[in-house]
């Protein structure tokens, strides 16, 4: 599979039904203005000083565009009222999806996932988790599980990488080795990574815009006054005009709406695909869940009736839909795997579905197939030999050594350049979830003992900042005690001893572990927390490695 090839492809496609989507609601905007400009040219026709325009226009009338060219002032109002009504209800409803991904998980009965869970098969999706986060550079992301859902599934959901939320269903669990589950959350991730919730969500609320429109639409047709005399039955027609035009233009600028939405959806699930491919190096582990959802009668079918809403969000189609939200799955095996065979599947619906255990539960990324042409990769052409790019230490068997000892030896190593640390956030590479195995495997226990409460990951945070110079730590105590006052200094003084056992290498991962449990702190608790942490930051008034 030529991965990068399918992600510019998806990219320029994605593009352009965007482009789409916003050239219809534009058209929608100027159909509306032509019919409101139409019904104000007629009345201004009726008026006692319809007079001043008539003139050289038998009858008085004006047509849209004459109106809006004689009267520029009513024009941009009206065209300002349109837009202001679609950007307001878009806003709104981006407003209710804004409240993160676990609020959207928790909506369909998620249940999440702790850090100290002792199931092993949620325990395994939040290694993979953990390990593509820390690959990836970015916060691990709130872990939920649809303990009712049976079939194959997934979703990302938030606003941003910061507020993420990743949920599978159960039947994932149960049906999915690791290698299969390590591609699904790797198609999730490039969800995450490529921006596309903050797309979705732009995307739902314009159409939730447009819908606004058909409701208000149908409002002022319903309530237009019909009677009275002449002129106020003329009037009254006149109303009924814009309002049933503007429900018919806003259901059909709803539909057109969805069927972009569901074209920009399909496109970014083969971007999908092939980022997960690029990220784990395996397109096996991918394609294996891909053919189980075939196979299985339940497939990737949502039981939840309220599941609509992140229809669009899914791994695979959950729902049955006029405007399909994803590939044939047919089609994006064979864009993995080009000489798939149509009979393995059904050798595999013959022999049925085999559990985690029969394809290799708990194997780890060590035994994936490499793909041909990847650059970068151990073995091949311009090959790192698996160095952590932008890191300025890489792992060896004995654990973590700096990168001037590596570099002495057969592994190369990278200079810690802000430039090239910044750069390789949110672009994990195949070297990178490789060794992010084992840096997590490397976290130590006693993190999680600070990960069960906000309180506590509060002061973790803080003891990861103190500086090692006692004068600028003597003044960043006094900054946590000014700001939280001396009880919580004693439990950052307890924290301490648990973070001088982090080694460097593990302290910007460490610190990734603890976000889902920093998100459940509220909001004014985080953006006091967040002050606090830039004025211990610039304390020192230098810059360094953290």
């Amino acid at each position: 599979m030529d991965f990068y090839a399918y992600q510019a492809q998806a990219r320029r496609h994605s593009q352009a039904f965007v482009g789409m989507f916003m050239v219809a609601v534009a058209a929608v905007v100027i159909a509306l203005d032509a019919v409101i400009f139409t019904v104000l040219a007629g009345r201004q026709a009726t008026s006692s000083y319809a007079g001043q325009y008539g003139a050289g226009n038998p009858g008085g009338s004006l047509d849209p565009l004459d109106f809006a060219i004689r009267n520029p002032d009513i024009a941009f109002l009206v065209s300002l009222l349109i837009i202001g009504v679609i950007a307001l209800a878009s806003l709104f409803k981006s407003a209710q999806l804004r409240g993160g991904g676990a609020v959207v998980a928790q909506s369909l009965g998620g249940v999440r996932v702790e850090r100290d869970t002792a199931d092993p098969a949620r325990k395994r999706l939040r290694n993979i988790i953990e390990e593509m986060a820390i690959a990836s550079g970015v916060p691990v992301p709130e872990i939920y599980v649809l303990e009712q859902e049976p079939a194959i599934n997934a979703f990302a959901a938030g606003h941003t990488p910061a507020n993420a939320c990743i949920t599978v269903t159960q039947g994932a669990l149960d049906h999915l080795n690791r290698d299969e589950l390590q591609g699904v959350i790797g198609h999730e991730f490039s969800h995450i990574l490529n921006g596309d919730m903050r797309l979705n969500i732009q995307l739902m609320g314009a159409i939730f815009g447009l819908l606004v429109i058909a409701i208000i639409g149908r409002l002022v047709f319903n309530f237009a006054p019909r009677g009275g005399n002449d002129r106020d039955r003329r009037g009254g027609l006149g109303w009924v005009g814009v309002g049933l035009a503007a429900m018919v233009l806003g259901y059909l600028g709803l539909l057109a709406g969805r069927i972009l939405q569901a074209a920009v959806s399909r496109q970014r699930e083969r971007l999908a695909d092939a980022s997960a491919v690029q990220f784990t190096r395996n397109t096996t582990g991918l394609k294996g869940a891909l053919l189980k959802i075939a196979a299985l009668e339940e497939g990737s079918k949502f039981v939840a009736a309220d599941a609509e809403e992140v229809a669009h969000m899914l791994f695979a189609p959950g729902l049955d839909r006029v405007f399909a939200t994803h590939p044939p799955l047919l089609e994006r095996i064979r864009e993995l795997d080009p000489q798939f065979n149509p009979q393995e599947l059904q050798d595999l619906i013959q022999r049925g579905v085999p559990g985690p255990e029969g394809g290799g539960y708990g194997s780890t990324v060590s035994g994936n197939r490499p793909v041909p042409g990847l650059p970068g990769m151990p073995g091949m052409p311009g090959g790192t030999g698996g160095a952590v790019g932008g890191t300025a230490a890489v792992l060896t068997g004995a654990g973590v050594a700096p990168a001037g000892a590596a570099a002495a030896g057969a592994t190369s190593g990278f200079a810690a350049n802000a430039g090239t640390i910044a750069a390789q956030v949110g672009r994990p590479q195949p070297s990178n979830v490789d060794q992010a195995q084992s840096l997590r495997e490397q976290i130590p226990a006693v993190l999680r003992d600070f990960s069960d409460t906000g309180a506590h990951a509060r002061s973790m945070v803080l003891a990861l900042l103190l500086s090692r110079d006692p004068a600028i730590r003597d003044a960043q105590a006094q900054r946590i005690a000014q700001e939280y006052g001396g009880a919580e200094l004693q439990t950052v003084n307890t924290a301490i001893t648990a973070a001088g056992t982090i080694a460097p290498m593990l302290r910007l991962p460490s610190l990734l572990q603890l976000f889902p449990t920093l998100r459940r702190l509220p909001l004014q608790e985080r953006q006091r927390l967040n002050a606090l942490v830039m004025d211990l930051i610039h304390i020192d008034s230098s810059i360094d490695v953290f």
